[in-house]
This record gives structure tokens, sequence and C-alpha cells, in this order.
């Protein structure tokens, strides 16, 4: 098997413009993802139907999108990781595009479920190939870097629908986000051409996609994946499972417009953001052990102030807080997945991928049961115990587990 790229690097040179391309490829992705939340009363209103069964569009998008992972990865390491950037972005735009001109919900549930099949090949991938081409020393910074266009893809597609949506129709809506993903990939494309990076060769690994497909089965067998999977699961069934309801426990206990709850739950993002021009000083200074500890502390101080129900400005700051927590430990966690399988980087993201949706489906069914019966102060406080818990136990597992 050929040295993987990440290791023959020079580590003074960071591709970014290369780096900016997949980046702006995965805004767009996470802007599909979420950008039909705010059109259910919309969609439902259109079809004659109820929001609940136009969450159908949703529903389709998510598990399709999540299960799929599991198979782009390998393709990614088989066929070429930038290659299946490219065509999941135009396949999954044109989906996009096409339920503009759907006559029916269940015609856009059908376009959404192939959306999201093909859009399942673009993070996994993205983070794969930043896994091959960045050195080891150098990837968690960059991995920090690369979180900021997923973060605030997410939000700006739940933003930007809710107003496009008012301004000009639900169809607008998906005609932006399908031709956000379509010029996307096709820009990677022509980049391929003459970007020296996205047009290296990336060595295949051993027995091609069997071959991949086997080294994900082995991660089972692997302590030090073993560790990252199971955390980067709870992480989700915590953190997201808790975060999905802040929104209507603002709602419900300060009366607050929605306009304001988005503006508000947006912190998060820009957290995340902060903590990704911090990143290079904060692990050149202090190190992956330090700042996993700082996580602890951000975690706890952030959900702890939620459970308390302090005034909003606290809850403002709380919030922004726990973005920059979140990201203090899902970036160790994302860069450590990188080194699960070295020679299939595609399967072993694919693998994390999937563990981190499924954790964040888990989260929010089993949340939703505590929200509905006690509110969101347990939740809160709940979190604020157990993600400092996860945090200590991810880290001495990393210590025990990892390879030298």
């Amino acid at each position: 098997m050929t040295t993987m790229l990440a290791e023959d690097a020079s580590p003074d040179t960071v591709p970014w413009r290369a780096l900016l391309l997949l980046g702006a490829t995965s805004f767009a992705s996470s802007a599909a993802l979420r950008f039909c939340d705010p059109l259910l009363p919309t969609l439902a209103h259109a079809f004659d139907t109820t929001p609940g069964r136009a969450a159908i569009v949703i529903t389709a998008y998510a598990v399709s999108y999540g299960g799929f992972q599991l198979v782009t990865g390998p393709l990614g390491d088989r066929y070429g990781k930038v290659r299946m950037v490219q065509v999941g972005a135009i396949l999954s735009g044109l989906f996009t595009l096409a339920c503009a001109f759907a006559a029916s919900i269940e015609q856009i549930a059908l376009l959404r479920l192939f959306a999201g099949l093909s859009g399942a090949a673009i993070i996994p991938n993205c983070i794969a190939f930043i896994g091959d081409t960045i050195p080891f020393a150098q990837r968690q910074a960059v991995l920090a870097r690369y979180m900021v266009f997923t973060s605030f893809g997410a939000i700006s597609g739940q933003a930007i629908g809710g107003i496009l949506a008012d301004a000009l129709g639900w169809q607008s809506v998906f005609i932006m986000a399908g031709a956000f993903l379509v010029i996307a990939g096709t820009v990677l494309v022509v980049q391929q051409r003459s970007n020296a990076v996205l047009s290296r060769r990336q060595p295949v690994p051993s027995g091609g996609m069997r071959g991949s497909l086997a080294e994900m089965a082995a991660l089972r067998k692997r302590p030090y994946a073993r560790v990252v999977l199971s955390a980067v699961t709870l992480e989700a069934i915590l953190f997201y499972g808790t975060f999905t309801f802040l929104g209507a426990h603002l709602r419900q206990a300060y009366g607050i417009s929605y306009t304001t709850i988005g503006a508000m739950t947006a912190l998060s993002a820009a957290g995340a953001a902060a903590y990704s021009w911090a990143a290079p000083f904060l692990l050149g200074r202090l190190g992956e052990r330090a700042t996993l500890g700082m996580a602890s502390i951000f975690l706890a101080v952030s959900f702890g102030l939620l459970a308390l129900s302090p005034p909003l400005w606290l809850i403002a700051a709380a919030i922004a807080i726990g973005g920059f927590g979140f990201v203090l430990l899902h970036n160790p966690l994302q860069t450590n997945a990188t080194q699960m399988t070295p020679d299939a980087r595609g399967a072993g993201i694919a693998a994390f991928a999937f563990c981190f949706f499924a954790g964040q489906t888990a989260g929010v069914a089993l949340c939703s049961v505590v929200f509905d019966r006690f509110g969101a102060q347990p939740l809160f406080a709940a979190a604020a115990l157990l993600l400092p818990v996860l945090v200590f136990w991810f880290r001495a597992g990393l210590a025990r587990t990892r390879p030298v």
C-alpha cells in the first residue's frame, strides 16, 4: 500500500484554495439538509395536508442521507473522493431543483430521498480528503476551519428557507438550494483540471471497494475506533438531542418571537466560528488534552446556565458558549476519526458520520419523551452533568488506545 498523501505533504503547506472549494460545497450540502424545516407549514398549505404529514420531505432526506453514507465513503476510496463530491453535489442539486416542479407532497418526498442519497457523498468525502491531504499535526486546526462551512450552512439553510418562502414562495427555496449545489459541484469539476491538490491521484485501498468495506467492518475490532465511534454517538445524543428543544423551551418559557429564537440559536454557530479562528492558537499553546478539558468546562457552564432559566442575555451567552464547547469536543473527535482507517479514510469517516447522524436521531427521539413530560430543564441539567463525563472518558480512551 502506498503511503497516504498526508504523510508525504509538507507540514508548512495548507492548500486553502482547494479547501475553500470543498468548504463551499459542504456549506451547500448542510443548507440542503435543513432548509425544509421552516417550510412545513407552507408545504402543508400548498398541498392541502398537515405539517406532520408534510414532514415526510424531511424524513425521506434524513433517512437516505444518513444511511447511504456507509456506501459513499467506500465509493470515494475506490473512485476518488473529490469525484464523489462533484457527482454528489450535482445530482443532489438536480433532484432538489426538480422538487420545485413537483405536483404533490409525495413527489417532493421521493425527490428528496434521491437528493439525500446523492448528497450523502459530499461531507464525508470532504473530511476524508482533508485527512488524506493534511498532515496530522495540522489536521485538527484545518478541520476546525472546515467546520465553519458546515455549521453556517445548517443555520443559513433554516434562516434563508423561511425568508425566501415568505417572499417568493416555497418553490424558490428549492431552486436556490438546488442551484447552489449544482454550481458548487460544477466549479469543483472545472477547478480540478487546474488545481494540483484536487487533481492529485490518491491511492486506492488494497482490494478496491471490497477492501474499503472490509476496513469499515474491521472497525468494531479496534479499541481506538470503538472509543471514537462510541464517543461521537453519545456526543450527538446528549448535545443535539437536548439542543433541538431549546427553541421550544424559549418559546414556552419566555414567549419570544420565532425570529428572535432563530437569531439566538444561531449564536451556537457563532461560537463554533469563534473556535475555528482560535483553534491554531489554542492547539499550538495548549494541545489536544487541555482543549478537551476546556470543552468539559464550556459545556457544563452552557447547559448549566440553560437549566437555571436565567435572563435572556445570559441565555444568549450560554448558547454561544455551548457552540464553542461543542466544537472543542467534536473537532478532536473528527480529527481522530481520520486516523481510524488511514488506508481507507472514506470508509472510516463514513462510519463516523453514520454514528453521528444516528446519535442525533436517537437523541431527539429520547429527549422528546422527557421534554413532553418534564420540560427542558431536566434535559439541560442532564447534559451539563453527562457531557463533561463523556469528555473525560473520551480523553482517557484516547490515551489508552490511540496508536503511537
